[in-house]
């Protein structure tokens, strides 16, 4: 019988053992991989899964079973795609200073994305990102949300209703073109 992920990670916090790790890791990396290719990373996303773990390791001796594993697990992954998005942020203000030309300020996507998901979900604010994607594509209560991004329940139904209207708006707009 196989252990639980909560059981291996008491494993891991209290006799350091790889073994623990690595399971964890067989168990996780395709969904975390998965997961930051959601959010939009485009090329990056396994080194943040890998990133995800080496946090998950370093926090070993600190985890608590108050939740469970993949929630824990989530809001660490939450925790690397922010940091990822503000090093990309200050590469791209960098990347910007050095252009000889001035690029443009909004383009319309091709007509043949229209319909694309992974479009219209990278024009969401990421408060409203975040909760579409744990919560249709990660397929997380609203609970487990509202823990990993540290907000009220009630403020993640909000956001998801006012994201998924968004959504539709978007794609309903770029279907007319």
């Amino acid at each position: 019988m196989s252990e639980t992920d909560e059981e291996l990670m008491l494993r891991l916090s209290r006799h350091d053992t790889d073994e623990a790790l690595l399971d964890l890791m067989m168990r996780y990396q395709g969904l975390l991989v998965n997961h930051f290719r959601k959010r939009g990373v485009q090329h990056e996303y396994e080194d943040l899964a890998q990133e995800t773990f080496f946090r998950i390791y370093k926090a070993r001796k600190r985890y608590r079973v108050t939740a469970s594993f993949k929630t824990w697990m989530f809001r660490i992954a939450h925790r690397v795609w922010l940091d990822h998005l503000r090093k990309q942020s200050r590469r791209t203000r960098r990347e910007k200073a050095f252009a000889d030309e001035p690029r443009p300020q909004h383009s319309s996507p091709p007509r043949a994305h229209a319909q694309d998901l992974d479009w219209a979900l990278s024009h969401l604010r990421p408060g409203h990102r975040d909760v579409v994607v744990f919560s249709h594509l990660e397929q997380l209560s609203h609970g487990e949300i509202a823990e990993i991004l540290n907000i009220p329940e009630g403020t993640v139904k909000s956001r998801l209703h006012h994201a998924l209207k968004e959504l539709r708006d978007l794609l309903e707009q770029e279907a007319a073109i």
